[in-house]
């Protein structure tokens, strides 16, 4: 299964704002006659509790995987920024890294709709058989600050349960 993984913070506003965006395309992607990716939400900043994960996925109605970055996954794909996506093919390849699209260009500064829809392309053509292009865009959002190192052993247990095995 490809995953799609999100960093987020919670009190980011444009996590906040993105949330809506990326439940359109999780329902899209879990209502597909045979379901091929999975969208999980990982929280870098060791001090995030589980009840401000909850609480963030609860005023956001989010239903998708959301769980603390304990392993150390935004140090792995080399993710800067919340909200930051990887797409992570079934055998553990990142084949896009950057931002959900392009509807923040600036700090503070945002369209009224997104230009580009990087993340659900980079999708696309990861499903068609693709090479993924663009790989890598450029992420607006809130610096990641605070993380824990890549814990290798974690990661091992992560990918041989499945990340709903955390």
């Amino acid at each position: 299964m490809w995953q799609v993984w999100v960093f987020l913070a919670p009190l980011c506003p444009i996590c906040q704002d993105y949330t809506y965006y990326l439940n359109a395309l999780h329902e899209q992607w879990r209502a597909a006659e045979e379901p091929q990716v999975e969208l999980v939400g990982w929280f870098p900043n060791p001090t995030v509790t589980d009840e401000a994960i909850a609480e963030f996925a609860d005023c956001y109605a989010v239903e998708w995987e959301m769980a603390r970055d304990t392993v150390g996954w935004s140090e792995v794909v080399g993710a800067r920024f919340t909200p930051e996506a990887a797409l992570v093919s079934p055998d553990g390849e990142v084949v896009y890294r950057g931002r959900v699209n392009d509807l923040y260009y600036a700090l503070g500064k945002h369209r009224s709709t997104p230009r580009s829809s990087d993340l659900a392309l980079a999708v696309e053509q990861a499903l068609s058989g693709l090479t993924v292009e663009p790989a890598e865009t450029d992420v607006i959002g809130c610096p990641i600050q605070n993380r824990l190192p890549f814990q290798d052993s974690l990661a091992s247990q992560v990918f041989a349960g499945g990340v709903r095995g955390l």
